[in-house]
């Protein structure tokens, strides 16, 4: 290896190292701290590098945000789109079906805890407005697949949805409810509401 491209490599990964202890650091103070309660300077304390080095890698929240997105994502591991055949497995009774999607969401809204707590100055961010409306085009997939045979339409889906997002859960959760006490709410709510608005739809009960 030519010394110049051995200089370059080490280079390419102590600049790596140091934007992977910023977007941490970063992560870790928005969870104690909100997106906009924490400074640059509180950036720069937490990772031990300067305030400069942190605008030099992110000299925008529109930056630093979605970098710190990803990396979350990768520890608290959300349910992927194409994840619900294997999320409602062999259920065919749609209440054990719609706890396991309240179960496979509510598990990672208890992973990603005050992360996921986005205020409404927060939510007008673009990475964070993105994420919101993803989380909530999933969950009414999701809740499309659970109950295909109810043959719901997509405005009863909608309403339906709310009961599995993540300020209902969050709701539960300040009220003393544990996820499981959570799980068990959602889905006994979410099929009192299905037998008032649509009981002639109902299949597997």
């Amino acid at each position: 290896m030519a010394p110049r491209h051995y200089k370059m490599t080490k280079k390419k990964a102590a600049s790596e190292e140091t934007r992977h202890k910023i977007v941490d650091a970063t992560v870790k103070l928005h969870g104690q701290k909100g997106i906009f309660g924490t400074s640059w300077a509180d950036i720069a304390r937490e990772a031990d590098v300067s305030v400069g080095t942190v605008y030099k890698y992110f000299p925008t929240l529109d930056a630093l945000v979605p970098a710190c997105g990803e990396l979350l994502m990768e520890r608290v591991q959300p349910p992927q789109p194409d994840s619900i055949d294997a999320i409602l497995g062999d259920a065919t009774d749609p209440g054990e079906r719609l706890r396991r999607v309240a179960e496979a969401l509510f598990s990672f809204y208890h992973r990603g805890g005050r992360h996921l707590d986005a205020d409404l100055r927060e939510r007008e961010l673009p990475a964070v407005r993105e994420w919101d409306e993803f989380l909530r085009a999933m969950i009414v997939e999701f809740l499309c697949k659970a109950l295909a045979a109810w043959s719901l339409d997509d405005r009863l889906i909608s309403r339906l949805s709310f009961l599995f997002d993540f300020p209902t859960y969050n709701a539960m959760r300040i009220r003393g409810m544990d996820t499981e006490t959570a799980i068990a709410t959602a889905t006994e709510l979410a099929i009192a509401w299905l037998d008032a608005h649509a009981p002639p739809h109902r299949r597997g009960s």
